[in-house]
């Protein structure tokens, strides 16, 4: 819920985080500022002269992402007699079953897939429903310091579309974070990706001096996660 979110922001930014990921979504993204600011104002309160703002990230995925799947299932082949521990379950309060709604509401459901092992039937599955590319990028990015790129082998193509859809702002962006678990073809893949960002159109704006000689204004600092790489 976006409350815990919340809270959990302030937790980790006054514990000394250097930076806080977060769903590339507008509502989830003002729940962790307001987080920020609440432990900016206690550190400063404190006289915590160790005190450093965190960086403010969110996830985009390069294809399928679980940052955007959502619960689904149909209310009307539930059994009448089932105890629905889903709903019990859900810490989003997002499955509903009263007179007025039954089911799921998806602008509460955020995806954490606690109520899928929890249905006695087995009912309810996960759907991954991403928001177009250049929507979520505008909505977002100018809002926050640093992101994550979810991405797998064999998604080429769409490394490509997100990295060009996102030029606009990834100067502005202190750190960009590209996350790849383990497969066959890593190692090539991941140096695919490089070249990507490497491109001259991409990867850095040029901008012409005093003596009217082109020069790359900035570089990205880029971290590869390579999960499950030994």
């Amino acid at each position: 819920a976006l409350p815990d979110i919340r809270n959990l922001t302030l937790a980790y930014a006054l514990a000394g985080a250097d930076c806080i990921d977060v769903a590339a979504d507008p509502a989830v993204i003002a729940a962790a500022k307001s987080g920020l600011d609440a432990a900016e104002k206690i550190a400063q309160a404190a006289q915590r002269s160790d005190y450093n703002r965190p960086w403010l990230m969110i996830s985009m995925n390069a294809g399928e992402d679980p940052h955007f799947r959502k619960a689904e299932f149909d209310p009307a082949i539930c059994p009448p007699d089932c105890p629905r521990p889903c709903e019990t379950i859900c810490p989003a309060e997002a499955i509903e079953f009263s007179t007025d709604f039954m089911g799921v509401r998806r602008d509460r459901c955020y995806g954490c897939g606690r109520c899928l092992p929890v249905c006695p039937w087995g009912l309810i599955a996960a759907h991954s429903h991403p928001t177009p590319l250049d929507a979520v990028a505008q909505q977002v990015l100018s809002q926050v310091d640093a992101l994550e790129i979810h991405t797998h082998v064999g998604e080429y193509a769409a490394f490509k579309d997100l990295w060009q859809t996102l030029q606009p702002w990834i100067d502005d962006l202190h750190i960009i974070s590209i996350s790849c678990p383990d497969d066959e073809g890593l190692i090539d893949y991941l140096k695919d990706l490089q070249r990507i960002i490497k491109a001259p159109e991409s990867s850095a704006s040029k901008d012409l001096d005093a003596s009217g000689i082109a020069v790359e204004t900035k570089l990205h600092n880029v971290i590869w996660l390579t999960d499950g790489r030994p």
